[in-house]
């Protein structure tokens, strides 16, 4: 009866996911849809969340469905607007002032090609920098020809700050130990666990990191708003203050609400009024698509895990970087003779070693196969995810990406103080001298912590040799880039450890060079791997889900179900619902 309940239940799932998958199919092939946009507009663009660098398949936040586009979409779409001459203009709703300073440098990029074609973009925000320590909307506000700004908002625009949790006393408190170590005084990842406060070497680290980031804000925002670089700073100084200053500072440009911006949009506009969501402009049928030429876009997004897709659920949301994955895709772009190039994008603060030397290690078969690989930073390639590309061809960075980290560390938490002042005893039968080294429950031993310590000295001295070997550093100047520090693009490129600044649209330039394809020449960018295969491993979730492991027998779908679904060419792999172990965490 269990069985039979069990199964019942997952034919129920399944075939209500199918229903509800046929819905937003009929949906998004809509024959009753609106037809052809008009002949002039002007697009209208919501930044005030500004897109992710991947778009989740996590069914509660609509990724399966593509009902929100990625970083990568929008860039193409404003790069084709530019183009387009239907479009005749931007407009621009601000409002995230957290997004990383990456993405929106990619966006200003966008933008600043749009304009470039002799087009205008105008931007409304009901605040500017409400969090009052980040900067994110105010630095893409600052690349549009006009700034709107709401009378009853502000201007909170002052400066960068970072905060950290320093957890050790808590947890000495508490009787909870953390075990383990790092290579070297800069790699801070685990001081919030390891120390009750910044150390001398990761603050002068962290502090340098801020002041190149502001740096090149005040920088850009002086620039594009004509004001001199120190009169920035002491507006930053003065901030917060009203829309009637800031504007009288030059900081905006008009004082209204967003009917107010959008008269301004159409006396820009003349006789144009019509506004063209981003959406309904992607959706155009009519919009050629290149054929021929194809680049492979790549993408390490997340931290970088070594473990099968969709072991993380039917609710994981594309927050790891599988590596498994991305060496997959880089092997099926390498074989592909319609893929003449590359660009391997990265946003990804690390992971574990053995996982991002996979993937490096595919870069390089991918460049021994005759396809170069142009590596392209968004806002986060530090340790692992620096790894990733420190193999390809050429490297890109954001002058705001985050990179470098070179180093290592592992932590796990032992908890054996707290377990004997609850009155709990734990013992262990072992076999082995090191069995159970790295448990919750006891405390290595000396000679336990010395193989740890050789272990970071292996894998720190691997990624070290494989950065000098690949990047033609000598040891002194790999030492200054190592040890842990992390960078910005633009001191990373001083150190050596990338090759240009820009975003993507530049990396697809130089992979066009590298290829030997005309850089007009319009080429076919191709995502790998390919997007059905969001679907498959949804319904690889779905079916691992319906799998019972309770100490009793395994409950696999119905094969009815099973052969429905093969029927759609969609090949269902059940298995069991598992919580994976917590292995120490190595970066």
């Amino acid at each position: 009866m269990r069985r039979y309940l069990v199964g019942l239940f997952a034919t129920i799932g399944v075939l209500t996911l199918l229903l509800v998958a046929g819905g937003v199919a009929l949906l998004a092939y809509n024959p009753f849809a609106a037809g052809p946009l008009p002949r002039s507009m002007v697009l209208s663009l919501d930044l005030r969340n500004v897109p992710p660098e991947a778009a989740s398949s996590d069914l509660l936040h609509g990724g399966l469905f593509r009902s929100s586009r990625d970083l990568v979409d929008v860039v193409q779409l404003l790069w084709q607007a530019a183009d387009d001459p239907r479009v005749i203009g931007l407009f621009v709703e601000i409002g995230d002032d957290q997004a990383g300073l990456a993405r929106v440098q990619e966006l200003r990029q966008a933008i600043a090609s749009f304009r470039g074609k002799g087009k205008f973009a105008v931007g409304f925000a009901e605040s500017l920098g409400g969090s009052g320590s980040h900067l994110g909307d105010y630095y893409l506000a600052s690349a549009l020809d006009q700034i709107w700004l709401q009378p009853s908002g502000g201007f909170a625009v002052t400066g960068i700050a970072v905060e950290t949790p320093f957890l050790k006393g808590g947890l000495d408190r508490l009787g909870v130990r953390v075990e383990g170590g790092k290579r070297y005084e800069y790699k801070s990842a685990p001081d919030s666990l390891l120390e009750t406060g910044y150390t001398g070497p990761a603050r002068e680290n962290l502090q340098q990191l801020l002041d190149s980031l502001f740096g090149q804000f005040v920088a850009d925002m002086a620039r594009d708003r004509r004001l001199e670089a120190a009169q920035v700073r002491r507006l930053i100084d003065a901030a917060p203050f009203d829309a009637e200053r800031a504007r009288e500072e030059g900081l905006v440009d008009r004082i209204g609400y967003r009917g107010d911006a959008l008269e301004d949009v159409w006396q820009r506009a003349g006789l144009v009024r019509d506004l063209v969501s981003l959406a309904d402009y992607a959706g155009d049928a009519a919009r050629p698509v290149p054929r021929g030429d194809v680049i492979a876009l790549i993408r390490v997004n997340g931290p970088i895990v070594s473990r099968p897709s969709g072991d993380g659920g039917l609710l994981d949301d594309d927050v790891v970087a599988n590596a498994e994955d991305v060496v997959d895709a880089l092997e099926n772009a390498a074989r592909s003779k319609e893929v003449r190039a590359i660009v391997l994008r990265i946003d990804s603060p690390g992971g574990t070693y053995p996982a991002a030397d996979a993937i490096a290690d595919a870069v390089g078969r991918a460049r021994a196969a005759g396809k170069p690989v142009i590596a392209s930073m968004s806002d986060v390639a530090a340790s692992g995810g620096y790894l990733a590309a420190v193999r390809a061809d050429v490297i890109v960075a954001q002058p705001t990406s985050i990179t470098a980290s070179i180093g290592v560390f592992t932590i796990w938490p032992v908890a054996s103080e707290l377990l004997a002042s609850l009155g709990v005893k734990v013992e262990r039968i072992s076999v082995g001298t090191n069995a159970g080294m790295y448990s919750a429950f006891q405390p290595p031993t000396a000679a336990q912590r010395a193989v740890v310590g050789r272990e970071l000295d292996g894998v720190y001295r691997e990624f070290t040799r494989q950065v000098g070997e690949a990047r033609k550093l000598d040891g002194a100047r790999l030492d200054a880039a190592a040890r842990g520090r992390v960078f910005s693009g633009i001191d990373a490129k001083r150190a050596g450890l990338i090759d240009e600044l820009g975003g993507l649209q530049l990396a697809l330039s130089i992979a066009k060079a590298k290829a030997g394809i005309d850089e007009t020449r319009q080429v076919e960018i191709r995502r790998y791997p390919d997007e059905h295969d969001r679907w498959q491993r949804l319904f690889d979730r779905l079916f691992r889900m319906t799998g019972v492991d309770a100490g009793g027998p395994t409950v696999r779908a119905p094969r009815e179900v099973r052969e429905a679904l093969a029927r759609m060419g969609i090949v269902a792999r059940p298995g069991n619902v598992r919580l994976p172990p917590l292995p120490p965490l190595w970066r």
